[in-house]
């Protein structure tokens, strides 16, 4: 392939959470892209889950124009947080969260659904025609100049890297691996030990009476645990993880049918998640368009993110349990953090493309800011997935008579150790939003100032 005279071109693969707002972010700053997505709406198609957005992911949002967007229909922000035992009884009840996230973060916490968050970015994006569906990615080949890209029906697209936000299964991930392996780096770049502890069932109800608005509520069990939070239009979001009983690797790793779900739920019919609410009420009163859903809880950190001019991001490069809600704002993190070293390098070049050796440096240097810190999340969410589901005798007591007695300190604690690390888009705006946290990438400010 001979490059033709362009400027620089990104080639999304995946039109999700880390696919849309990578999208987003680089039209904002000016470069060039195209995004593929596999499906024909891939808004519909994602809307069948809940998703938390908490103030690291709601900062860069806002640095979008979407924050406020995306509060207004979500109609109000998590507001309490609650333990409960595993008769579904309250250990803890904090409420306040509304005021207490925006004073302590200038950004409050909520829930919506997966479909609204997607929905909102795209609305901001001013030039739609660069976002293609129905392009699921099937041939991916390069040179020293440039990339060029198949898709399943014969449309060739040509850019100067392409950028897999397609997920755990991710074809740009299997690309990387296969021409690793011809390259004799097979061994640096495979990953079939992938492990998986727990499944997740998702769920989307109507409003339940026994449940407060604007919630997020944990309920504690042994080998399981529940997450419940009430949203915008009077919905319930839930979610159910379970131990596998032994942790799953690679290929072995089950995949669950409609079959698997019904017996989950028939084993956890009577489970309480609230005085006068079991999973049965929630079951019975869920919502037409929220069906089931059920996935194993992949958790790793790959390795290496790059190839050549491929590279990886989301949870097509990390992915971890649910229960900090971290999955989603990680992957929009990840997105800034790759248009921050585009732009650099470009900026630093004076040039209106990047060489191939200054593309290697993109891509490793965008690892370098972003592998420390998922991995950390990563076991963060491990962790507090063990003490959730009551892990040990040891993790039992605390859960179930000590730390109720910290909060709302402990978890704010937590919270300022999950946020203080993230990061923002360098060339875009920070609204300016009182708050009393500072984020690590701010600027100290002198007592003299």
């Amino acid at each position: 392939m001979t490059r033709t005279t362009r400027p620089f071109k990104v080639i999304i693969s995946g039109g999700g959470v880390a696919g849309l707002s990578l999208a987003l972010m680089l039209e904002k700053v000016g470069l060039d892209y195209v995004l593929l997505e596999a499906y024909s709406e891939f808004v519909s198609n994602k809307s069948g889950t809940g998703i938390a957005m908490l103030p690291n992911g709601n900062r860069i949002l806002d640095q979008l124009g979407c924050y406020e967007s995306l509060l207004q229909l979500a109609g109000q922000a998590i507001e309490s947080i609650s333990f409960k035992d595993p008769s579904g009884e309250p250990l803890a009840y904090t409420e306040g969260w509304q005021k207490r996230a925006s004073e302590r973060y200038g950004y409050m916490g909520l829930w919506c659904d997966r479909g609204t968050l997607l929905q909102v970015m795209y609305g901001q994006i001013e030039d739609k025609s660069r976002i293609l569906t129905d392009k699921k990615v099937d041939i991916i080949q390069q040179t020293d100049n440039e990339v060029e890209v198949t898709t399943a029906d014969g449309s060739v697209y040509r850019g100067d890297i392409i950028v897999g936000a397609d997920g755990v299964h991710s074809r740009v991930r299997q690309e990387i691996a296969h021409q690793a392996s011809k390259m004799g780096l097979g061994e640096e770049y495979a990953r079939e030990d992938v492990p998986s502890t727990y499944s997740c069932l998702f769920g989307i109800s109507g409003k339940m009476e026994g449940l407060p608005d604007a919630t997020l509520d944990y309920v504690l069990n042994k080998k399981f645990s529940y997450i419940i939070g009430t949203g915008p239009e009077n919905r319930t979001y839930w979610s159910l993880m379970k131990n596998l009983d032994r942790t799953f690797h690679g290929s072995e790793i089950p995949r669950f049918s409609e079959k698997d779900k019904e017996e989950m739920i028939k084993e956890h019919w009577n489970d309480k998640v609230a005085p006068g609410v079991a999973v049965s009420d929630l079951y019975n009163n869920r919502l037409r368009h929220g069906p089931l859903f059920m996935a194993p809880m992949r958790e790793y950190v790959h390795k290496r993110w790059h190839l050549g001019r491929m590279m990886i991001i989301g949870d097509a490069a990390h992915h971890m349990t649910v229960i900090i809600g971290q999955g989603g704002n990680q992957a929009i993190e990840s997105a800034a953090a790759l248009t921050n070293h585009l732009v650099s390098a470009l900026s630093n070049s004076g040039k209106e493309i990047l060489s191939y050796e200054e593309v290697q440096g993109v891509f490793e240097g965008f690892q370098q800011t972003r592998f420390d810190r998922v991995t950390s999340m990563v076991e963060l969410s491990h962790q507090r997935q063990l003490m959730d589901s009551l892990d040990t005798p040891e993790l039992e007591e605390i859960m179930l008579h000590k730390f109720p007695a910290t909060l709302p300190g402990s978890l704010l604690q937590r919270w300022d150790q999950t946020f203080e690390a993230a990061v923002c888009l360098h060339d875009l705006p920070l609204p300016t939003r009182d708050k009393t946290f500072r984020w690590a990438d701010e600027p100290k400010v002198s007592k003299d100032s």
